[in-house]
This record gives C-alpha cells, structure tokens and sequence, in this order.
C-alpha cells in the first residue's frame, strides 16, 4: 500500500511539473477531488505559477480548492496530518488573490491536535498564521479580531504570525495597541517578541522608537537581544544613538550583540563608529566590532577600510577576526 501511494505520489508530482499533459491534468484533478492531505498539497503546486510578484493562476484548477479543504475538514487528523493540504490550499487561495473568505474564516481558527507520545500537539499553527494574513490583505471586517486572538495563542508560531499580520495590516489605529498589549504584558518567545517590535515599528516608528529602546536595559537577555536587532534592522533615525550608548557600557555577549546592531543599522555614523572600535579598542572590543561588520563582509569597500586597520595594528587576534569574518565568509 505504501509503496503504491509513493508512485501516485511521484507520478503526480511529474504531472504538477508539467500540467498541460492532458493525462497529467487529470491526476492532478484526482487529487484535488479526492481525501488525501499529502496528494493535494503536492497538486496545489499546479494552481499558482509563475513570479512571486506576478503569479499565473489556473483558473479551472483554482475552483476546486475550496471544496477540497472543507473536505479535509472532516476527519482532518486522519485525511490530513500535520494540515498540509489545507495549509497548501489557503497559501494557493491568498498567492492567487483569490476570494476565499470561507477557507480563512474557517482557517484562522482551525485547532488540529494530533497524537503524539505522551498526549497531544496543535499541528495548524501555520494554517492559522496564514489565513490570517490573508484576512488582513483582504481586509476582512473581522480580521482585526481575529489578529487578537491569535495574538495571545498558545503556539509561538501563530503569536508570530499574528504580530507580521498586524505589522503589514496597515491599521495602525487597531494594531499598535494590540501589539504594545503584548509587549507590556509579557511576551516569553524571543522571535515573537521581536516580531511585535518590528511590527510596533513597521506601524508607528516614531511613536514606538523608545519603547523598543527601553528594551535594551532588560534584565531578560532574549528580550534585550531581539529589541537591539530589531533597532538595527529598523535603520530609523535615532536608532543609533539608543544602540550607541548601550554598547558603551555592556560587556561580554550583550555588547556584540549591540554591536552587530550597529552594523545592520548600515550607516556611515554606526560603520564609523565601528571601525573606530576596531582601530583603537581593545583587543577584545575590535574583533567583536569586526565579527560585528563581518556581517557586510560582501562590501568591497568596507572590508578594505577593515583590513587596512587591522594591517596597521598588526595583531594576531585582529587578523584572524579578519580572515574569519571577511574572507572566509565574503568567499
């Protein structure tokens, strides 16, 4: 039995890579109609073609989607393990603009607990996270609502989801309060706490600048980490400043931490400041401040900046940071 699922799945992954074969088309369509999670997931991949930006849609295979996923709705555990059909089906539905409010609705607050040793684990986190993106583009009267909820869901992953939704949502009148809810109460998850941040700052930078920054004196590592990476990534105006004076007086894995920081923030002020570090500071504060703009270590002209300094101060410490970060990693 195993083996015979193998080759229909073989054969219609074949036909999904070239779906105008006419014998082709309809395996695909077989398994658009029928019960398996695993077989659909693999056909969806025949729906939506082309760019990510400008997708090619087939419309006749188009309308069999949701149909499909109601259908693995019933007995969902059995039909579609680990919800990979559905989550297919509402990635296929959203990349093709389609209107499938039903399926999102439907999607957004799907649970699927399945057996595992010892109990059992939610498997529809991603199901959840993107319908509900795909509420917030389609700007459904109830998307907002749904973000909340999901804002507070037991599976980091969907608390994830929830804050990039709410981040891209453009609602900035809904979405800032629900996401500073979130930091304020408390967020344990490190990604889902940088996401709020990142969408904090995505939805109202110059509102939220020193919320994210007051992060950085956290006694909660996770907390502080993620808050100075997101300052970096943000490259806001006074970005560097917040950054700049934490890194003066941390120590140890909290100021490269900082300093990489610095070096996402990708201006001349915070590269400057760096390259300062690596010409005139310790042993210790250069190579972190190297290992920091080794990030960039494809910049032609910064590596040179990097390398003429570490030439002139001629230490083995420095050189080795410098062949480690730039070299090896700019290879």
């Amino acid at each position: 039995m195993a083996k015979r699922f193998d080759q229909q799945l073989a054969a219609l992954q074949r036909a999904v890579n070239d779906p105008s074969d006419r014998k082709g088309r309809a395996l695909i369509v077989k398994a658009l109609e029928g019960k398996s999670g695993l077989l659909i997931a693999t056909a969806t991949g025949a729906v939506v073609g082309g760019d990510e930006d400008d997708p090619v849609v087939d419309r006749g295979l188009l309308e069999l989607l949701p149909p499909a996923f109601f259908r693995l709705m019933e007995d969902p555990v059995q039909r579609d393990p680990q919800c990979r059909g559905k989550a297919a089906i509402a990635k296929a539905l959203r990349r093709a603009e389609a209107h499938g409010d039903e399926v999102f609705v439907a999607g957004v607050r799907h649970v699927q607990r399945e057996p595992v040793w010892g109990g059992s684990v939610d498997t529809a986190a991603e199901l959840r996270g993107v319908c509900l993106m795909a509420l917030v583009e389609e700007h459904h009267p109830r998307a907002m609502v749904e973000a909340a909820r999901l804002l507070a869901d037991p599976l980091a992953a969907a608390r994830t989801a929830a804050a990039r939704a709410l981040g891209a949502s453009g609602r900035t009148e809904v979405a800032e309060p629900l996401l500073r809810l979130r930091v304020e109460a408390g967020e344990s998850d490190a990604e889902v706490l940088g996401e709020c941040l990142r969408a904090l700052l995505q939805v109202a930078p110059r509102e939220n600048l020193e919320v994210v920054a007051r992060l950085l004196d956290a006694d909660d590592e996770p907390a502080a980490e993620a808050a100075a990476l997101v300052l970096g990534e943000s490259r806001l105006p006074g970005a560097f400043e917040a950054l700049h004076r934490r890194a003066e007086r941390s120590v140890g894995r909290r100021r490269r931490v900082l300093l990489l920081a610095l070096a996402l923030l990708r201006s001349e002020e915070a590269w400057d400041y760096l390259l300062q570090l690596v010409e005139q500071g310790s042993r210790g504060v250069a190579v972190e401040a190297i290992e920091a703009l080794a990030a960039f270590a494809h910049d032609e002209r910064l590596a040179e900046r990097v390398r003429v300094i570490v030439e002139r101060r001629a230490e083995p410490a420095l050189t080795q940071a410098m062949v480690d970060g730039f070299e090896v990693r700019g290879r």
